[in-house]
């Protein structure tokens, strides 16, 4: 999906939203409560979020499986109040037509779950049948380089932005889901890295979906070989990984987790050049590479490869046919059942969701980590979803890398929501909303008295996760 001419955009500070005197000291005083809980993994296991690897935490990158990239602990909350009858209370709100058929609507969500009873909320609504609007994923120069949701939004013209998959924070930093961009897949492995878990948001001249997709690679002489990824961060045991230029600089043993029984091949033109039995680190990888590294058994195969042989390599998405995709780690709702079981732990959130008959697509911030706003749980993001109407929805990444970047009240571009780390994080990738016309003014939309909606409970179905490797 091509991405438009870029223009100039004005940029304008982060609005700051009052706090109501009624709320503030509630804010305030259920602070210091639970700030210091260990995450738990949305799999329903209590305690530390371990991954596969038996690792946890930012220091680990995404081998701890915790709800956000960093891997910092989630603030653990109390029993919904609203569950009791309590309605929310909406407070600072505001909604503007940012472009036609686009919305921004801001708010403070005030629902006394505690220790902090008030959440702050961003929502890009957008109506599928407007002219003018289009969709893609939005990538720096390399898949291991990261920048600001507001730098990925300038350079592209975007009318909004948010940040986007998961990623191996402070080891490659490269996105561990699918990224398609103009049609062509710029990371992807076979399984995800939550196998049966991973779901992507993905579009084709159909519309937006919600559904797994999977890169399919290959070795065309020796099609038994199993190919893990293409630019993934991660060889696993016995498998191969193919790199190539978008990949930028080799990473050494950090793609096989030091595991040193390895083979690096590099082919140019389809033709072998090297075949070396250690991990190149830092080289910089040319466009007319691929860069195959085996582990285990994969090395055992690669060694076989004879200077001059020609390889060839066959790809295919499974799942579908996506102009454009970046991928979350799950989803939230599949065809209008909720899919995810926390309700205790809450973070920052992104999350995109499409309504029922696939005409609007719902873009969410919700912010966290901090004494105005708590942020939400993988229920409760689920469950407003729901009440926005979507049938299907997807979890983003979350904690300091949630940010929107989008047309204000004002008609600048700017940073609307406040991310939890002071400033924007930035991320390996993001989601753009395009505008391909002259925008007109800004058109301000009077807030109505209404309560957002609680929403009816709707059935859970518990996501299968595989045991760690024994």
């Amino acid at each position: 999906m091509s991405l438009f001419a870029r223009r100039p955009v004005p940029s304008a500070p982060a609005r700051t939203r009052v706090l109501t005197i009624a709320t503030a000291g509630v804010l305030v005083a259920g602070l210091g409560v639970g700030l210091g809980t260990p995450s738990v993994a949305d799999d329903g296991r209590s305690g530390s979020a371990s991954g596969r690897d038996g690792l946890s935490g930012a220091a680990s990158g995404y081998r701890g499986r915790n709800q956000t990239s960093d891997g910092r602990p989630g603030l653990v909350v109390g029993p919904e109040v609203s569950r009791r009858g309590r309605t929310p209370v909406i407070a600072n709100e505001a909604t503007y037509e940012i472009a036609p058929g686009v919305t921004l609507r801001e708010w403070d969500q005030i629902d006394g779950r505690q220790p902090i009873g008030q959440v702050r909320m961003n929502l890009v609504t957008v109506n599928l049948d407007a002219a003018n609007i289009s969709f893609g994923a939005l990538t720096p120069s390399f898949v291991t380089s990261r920048r600001t949701v507001s730098q990925l939004g300038r350079w592209s013209s975007a009318l909004t932005a948010v940040n986007g998959d998961f990623f191996d924070i402070g080891q490659t930093d490269a996105p561990l889901g699918v990224t398609v961009e103009d049609g062509g897949v710029l990371t992807g492995s076979r399984e995800g890295w939550i196998p049966g878990v991973n779901s992507s948001l993905w579009f084709d001249a159909s519309g937006p979906h919600v559904s797994p997709l999977s890169v399919q690679y290959s070795i065309r002489q020796a099609r038994d070989w199993v190919v893990s990824g293409f630019n993934h961060p991660r060889v696993p045991q016995g498998q191969i990984g193919v790199f190539t230029h978008a990949f930028n600089r080799t990473k050494g043993y950090t793609v096989t987790d030091g595991k040193k029984y390895v083979r690096e091949v590099v082919l140019r033109k389809n033709r072998v050049v090297s075949n070396r039995s250690t991990l190149s680190l830092g080289q910089k990888i040319r466009k007319k590479d691929r860069v195959l590294i085996g582990v285990g058994r994969g090395a055992k195969q690669l060694k076989t490869l004879k200077p001059r042989q020609r390889v060839t390599l066959a790809q295919r998405i499974e799942g579908g046919r996506p102009t454009a995709a970046i991928s979350g780690d799950r989803p939230l709702l599949v065809n209008g059942v909720r899919t995810v079981i926390n309700n205790t732990i809450a973070h920052p959130r992104t999350a995109v969701g499409i309504d029922a008959d696939g005409r609007r697509l719902h873009v969410l911030v919700v912010d966290g980590r901090s004494a105005a706003s708590r942020g939400y749980t993988m229920v409760e993001l689920a469950d407003f979803m729901t009440a926005l109407g979507a049938e299907n929805a997807i979890n983003l990444d979350g904690g300091g890398s949630s940010a929107m970047y989008t047309r204000n009240g004002t008609g600048a571009m700017a940073v609307v929501n406040e991310p939890s780390d002071g400033s924007e994080r930035r991320v390996p990738n993001g989601f753009g909303v395009f505008y391909n016309a002259p925008l007109p003014p800004v058109v301000p939309i009077l807030p109505t008295p209404t309560t957002t909606p609680t929403p009816t409970p709707t059935p859970t179905v518990t996501p299968t996760v595989p045991p760690p490797p024994g």
